[in-house]
């Protein structure tokens, strides 16, 4: 009987490796992988009052977020325009580095409204094709709801000669951004 038990045991403990993504009622980590779509550019307005965003913004740009399709068999992108899943609003200023931006931003992802902080960065310009330019960001999310105690929002960024849509120019290429966006729960005891 014992014997039976420890064997049981073990098969339980077993079935929760840490490594494997969690689907019960204590998940601490949400992971969403998207694509935003530039919707339009302004001059700044008071949203992006240097008070709020701790920089001086020469841009506010607005953002719709997106869902993609993946495959499970190699992880190659499928579709990236499928459906809306939230929006963002962006400030951006020059920092005293030429090729870092000062971000903020708020929007909500999945119902789930967030603030980010962070910057930008530019990777390259004019690759891979003239007229193209790549930028990385990391944003650290605050504002978020409860059970949210934090998070972060990293992308990858191509910016064509056409500032807005999902369409770039010269044509080929999925612009603006793909986002990964890690939310922390609380434990549960």
């Amino acid at each position: 009987m014992i014997s039976a038990l420890l064997i049981t045991a073990a098969m339980l403990l077993a079935g929760q490796h840490p490594s494997l993504a969690q689907a019960g009622e204590n998940d601490v980590e949400e992971i969403y992988i998207a694509r935003s779509v530039r919707r339009g550019r302004v001059v700044p307005s008071d949203f992006c009052a240097p008070t709020k965003t701790g920089f001086a913004p020469a841009l506010e740009d607005q953002l719709s977020i997106h869902s993609v399709n993946v495959q499970a068999s190699d992880g190659r992108m499928t579709g990236s325009n499928d459906k809306s899943i939230g929006d963002m609003r962006v400030c951006i200023g020059q920092a005293m580095d030429p090729t870092v931006l000062g971000t903020y931003t708020e929007g909500q992802l999945n119902g789930i409204p967030f603030t980010g902080l962070g910057d930008c960065r530019l990777v390259r310009g004019n690759q891979p094709e003239d007229g193209l330019l790549t930028h990385r960001c990391f944003l650290v999310l605050t504002g978020l709801p409860e059970p949210y105690v934090g998070g972060f929002m990293v992308s990858s960024s191509l910016y064509s000669r056409t500032p807005f849509g999902p369409d770039s120019s010269p044509p080929g290429y999925a612009q603006a951004s793909f986002l990964i966006f890690r939310l922390w729960r609380k434990r549960l005891p």
